[in-house]
């Protein structure tokens, strides 16, 4: 039973970072499609505060997990060693990566005037490190999944997360390549 009920919380974490995955995802979409300023201001304030649920989901799925791992899987495991480092991978790109530039993409649409968005404020939505980052999370939290389903050996479950990179860079490379930039990103702040 309490395998069981363990399970049910490992899964509940990997349903609320999938579920705020997605809410980033809309967000950060909505604001590449946005022509207005007030848009941008509030699809990146909810992106800021979706990066919350990240660490929650991460320490409700990493405790059950480690439970499970001490009392039925053990550490020998390839997929479940893969997936640890990929969750850890994952938990360290929301921070370092994804909320200073969330942040600074919030703060400079609070700074905004005009009601139609600035190339600047444009330019720093389309940030490709902030897309690659999060379209390649997206993914390895995806590869993770498809791990715990199908259990591969160590060959197969790291060349599901070397895939699970390449997919999450074509993604943001796709989605980027559909809108055009109002002026160069070679050099965007996020101070």
């Amino acid at each position: 039973m309490l395998y069981n009920v363990v399970l049910f919380l490992h899964i509940l974490g990997a349903v609320i970072m999938f579920m705020a995955i997605a809410i980033l995802a809309l967000s950060m979409l909505s604001m590449l499609q946005s022509k207005d300023t007030e848009n941008v201001k509030r699809w990146s304030g909810l992106a800021v505060k979706t990066d919350g649920l990240f660490p929650m989901s991460t320490v409700l799925i990493l405790l059950p997990a480690l439970y499970l791992v001490f009392s039925a899987w053990g550490w020998g495991t390839a997929w479940i060693n893969v997936s640890l480092a990929a969750l850890l991978g994952t938990s360290i790109l929301g921070p370092v990566i994804n909320l200073r530039r969330l942040k600074g993409i919030l703060a400079a649409a609070k700074a905004e005037t005009d009601a139609v968005p600035s190339p600047a404020l444009m330019n720093k939505v389309r940030d490709r490190v902030l897309w690659n980052s999060v379209s390649i999370m997206s993914m390895l939290v995806l590869g993770i999944l498809f791990l715990m389903a199908v259990k591969l050996a160590l060959l197969g479950s790291l060349i599901t997360m070397v895939l699970a990179v390449a997919f999450g860079f074509g993604i943001a490379q796709l989605v980027l390549s559909k809108t055009r930039p109002e002026t160069s990103t070679d050099t965007v702040s996020f101070r």
